[in-house]
């Protein structure tokens, strides 16, 4: 019986000590993967500006939609969807544990704004004024820094700059400058996930399956959010997205009136 007892004892001992063996195993093997997954590719972010976007004596500012863009891969220049607002993320972000936050440099690629209404901006007459980037025609680039946070495997937050050197024209994206300056842009934790909102303009290895095979690595900010400026100035910022026929149509009717007003006013 004693024998039976101590053996008892031993083969207790030993699932006991095999079970805990197996279960430091898996967690180690789980925090492996954790710290395998918590990256962030490099890649780009697709906006649209929303409402509540405004600039001193602009006021408020609507999106004007780039349609198509050249992302550089090789295959040429792609549909966008209303998309106004390109952001490259240059760096890949890995950090080794949840809470840990990682940094990537930031350049704004594109940005197309219009003011809501004709204004008289500076003096300068009743017309439609557009903000473009100095980029966009050779001058200074305009960057920035992200600061990323995990706080899970599929999401976290972000906070993050812009150094905006913009151009404002007055009455066409190309038409004559009668600004140049520039103004600091700032976010404060935004969240961000892995997966992106219905609707949302999709582009593999763009914005979707960074990693090449799933979402493992991929970034989407949760908006809307507010890039702003102690001056008052507010870039409201969207998810771009695939509009509606209805919605395209509505768009280009405003425009198309917008556009009437000023030639009358002009003949006036």
């Amino acid at each position: 019986m004693l024998h039976t007892t101590i053996r008892l004892g031993w083969l207790r001992r030993g699932l006991l000590g095999g079970l805990a063996a197996g279960v430091v195993a898996c967690a180690l093997s789980a925090e492996g993967q954790a710290a395998g997954s918590l990256t962030v590719e490099d890649g780009y972010d697709l906006f649209a500006s929303g409402p509540g976007t405004n600039f001193p004596g602009l006021g408020p500012l609507v999106g004007v939609p780039l349609a198509t863009y050249d992302f550089g891969d090789g295959n040429g220049p792609v549909g966008i969807g209303n998309t106004d607002t390109i952001v490259h993320r240059l760096d890949a972000v890995t950090v080794p544990a949840i809470g840990d936050t990682g940094t990537t440099r930031l350049e704004m690629l594109a940005l197309q704004l219009a003011t809501a209404n004709p204004v008289n901006f500076g003096g300068f007459g009743l017309d439609t004024y557009y903000i473009t980037l100095q980029s966009a025609r050779g001058g200074p680039a305009t960057l920035g820094s992200m600061d990323i946070t995990f706080t899970s495997l599929e999401g976290g937050t972000f906070s993050s700059f812009f150094d905006v050197f913009f151009d404002i024209r007055i009455g066409a994206l190309d038409g004559a400058i009668v600004l140049s300056d520039s103004l600091r842009l700032t976010s404060t934790d935004v969240p961000w996930d892995r997966e992106p909102p219905p609707g949302a303009v999709v582009i593999e290895g763009i914005n979707r399956f960074l990693n090449g095979q799933d979402n493992g690595a991929d970034f989407w900010p949760i908006t809307p959010f507010d890039e702003v400026h102690p001056n008052g100035a507010v870039h409201r910022v969207l998810t771009a997205a695939i509009p509606e026929p209805g919605s395209w149509l509505m768009g280009a009717t405003a425009v198309l009136m917008g556009l009437g007003y000023v030639r009358r006013r002009r003949g006036a």
